[in-house]
């Protein structure tokens, strides 16, 4: 009997995680293939991102003017406005006020759709060759189910030092199908989370490796190049650092680890952000500069509860599994199988203030609350620690939580699922959304 429901068990997780792959992905590829359909790099942010990539491989400079003018990723009056209504630098360019991470992460994937935008040319193709259209967007999505797919696996293996495979698994399933990751992941990928996250479990994954073999400098450079990733990717999540940073000077200051090594570590963390620097320098004129004018923190008046639990992307709000989660967190961190485990209690701490302080708390148009990507990370060992915890216990406890988990990623999906295809639906991501009106969406949308 045990048997069977562990291969029920097996079963449903995978239902599951296809059910939210495809619901996630399925727009996306839709527009990829529609002709007349939205550039699945349409937005603000996002075109902001690409056009890093584009100005610097296509024109060889960081004057973005030509990139917005030819541009199908901005509706006209946005164009209008970068042009001709954005304060110019003193460089007397177009800011941008987002960090390069994201083109340096997609440089590749762009490489190569333009040499197969060429190549289709040449052939006789229809098809654009000026950075934009379907066959670059085909390859950057490539590249960012990609990240996805290794972010995973890297989670994953992080979970396995603590967890039976069994329990991993359906951590990682859960946890990724009830949170908003899948979402940029999946559908807004040309947002900078996916790889936000990306850079941070891999510096986790690489000073967990640290700690196995202090000495092998390859672990030291890989941990420091995820470092300075994640800085020039999201500024603000460098306060996850805390842990990597202690186990590091741990590891030194023990001399299981030398300083070579640290010098190392160092250098391949000051390339990225080196080249963060230079991008400022061409496009400022300084090498130091807060790109968000006009906009910032309320740190005497940080909106706490409205954070977390507003119907206008409240992180718990939209996102129970994070509630769930951080109880689960709790249990093991007091468990005491990690040393300095508690710094990751500060971290969110400091995340929770940073992102409660911000003048816009909700996040724009945000699935959830999106500025907790790097809590995620967290959540699959909450929710691993909570599956570990109820084995042996009575069946009905062990099922009570089965049974929450899989709702709560059951309806993220169908969130998600109402929310992506706002236009039909009339529930979207620019506002507040009740629980009524989302749940009445999915029934209508579904049934």
């Amino acid at each position: 009997m045990r048997w069977i429901r562990g291969k029920v068990l097996i079963v449903l997780l995978v239902l599951v995680g296809l059910f939210a792959a495809y619901t996630g992905g399925r727009l996306t590829v839709d527009n990829m293939q529609r002709d007349g359909a939205a550039s699945t790099l349409f937005g603000w942010d996002t075109s902001f991102y690409f056009f890093w990539l584009r100005s610097a491989v296509l024109d060889g400079d960081i004057d973005f003017e030509n990139d917005i003018r030819l541009s199908d990723t901005l509706p006209e009056q946005e164009k209008s406005y970068s042009i001709n209504r954005l304060k110019r630098t003193d460089t007397g360019l177009i800011p941008n006020k987002y960090p390069v991470g994201w083109a340096v992460f997609h440089a590749p994937w762009f490489l190569a759709g333009h040499g197969t935008a060429l190549g289709l040319d040449k052939l006789g193709v229809d098809v654009r060759t000026d950075g934009y259209g379907t066959t670059y967007e085909v390859f950057l999505y490539a590249g960012s189910l990609f990240y996805a797919a290794l972010s995973m696996w890297l989670t994953y293996q992080l979970l396995l030092r603590f967890f039976e495979k069994r329990v991993a698994w359906a951590s990682l399933i859960l946890v990724w199908a009830s949170s908003f990751l899948i979402f940029y992941q999946l559908r807004q990928y040309a947002m900078a989370h996916n790889l936000t996250y990306l850079c941070l479990v891999s510096t986790f994954y690489w000073i967990f490796a640290i700690r196995e073999m202090p000495p092998l400098k390859r672990n030291w450079a890989m941990l420091g190049l995820s470092v300075g990733m994640l800085a020039i990717t999201r500024y603000q999540a460098v306060v996850y650092l805390l842990f990597p940073f202690l186990i590091a000077v741990w590891e030194l200051g023990s001399r299981r680890a030398t300083l070579k090594a640290a010098g190392v570590c160092l250098l391949s963390l000051a390339l990225p952000v080196v080249l963060q620097l230079f991008c400022w320098k061409l496009l400022y004129g300084t090498w130091l500069v807060y790109t968000y004018e006009g906009e910032g923190f309320l740190w005497a008046d940080p909106a706490w509860g409205k954070s977390l639990f507003n119907a206008n992307h409240g992180l718990i709000y939209w996102h129970p599994i994070f509630a769930l989660g951080l109880l689960g967190l709790l249990v093991f961190l007091f468990s005491r199988q990690l040393v300095l485990s508690w710094t990751w209690l500060v971290s969110i701490a400091a995340v929770y203030y940073i992102n409660a302080a911000w003048h816009c708390w909700w996040f724009g148009v945000s699935f959830g609350n999106r500025a907790y990507e790097g809590v995620t990370l967290f959540l699959f060992f909450g929710v691993a620690a909570l599956l570990k915890a109820v084995e042996g216990r009575p069946v009905a406890l062990k099922g009570a939580l089965w049974t929450v988990l899989v709702a709560l990623a059951v309806w993220n999906i169908g969130v998600m699922n109402v929310v992506i295809y706002s236009w039909i639906t009339g529930v979207g991501l620019t506002g507040a959304e009740s629980f009524g009106d989302l749940g009445r969406a999915i029934l209508e949308f579904w049934f």
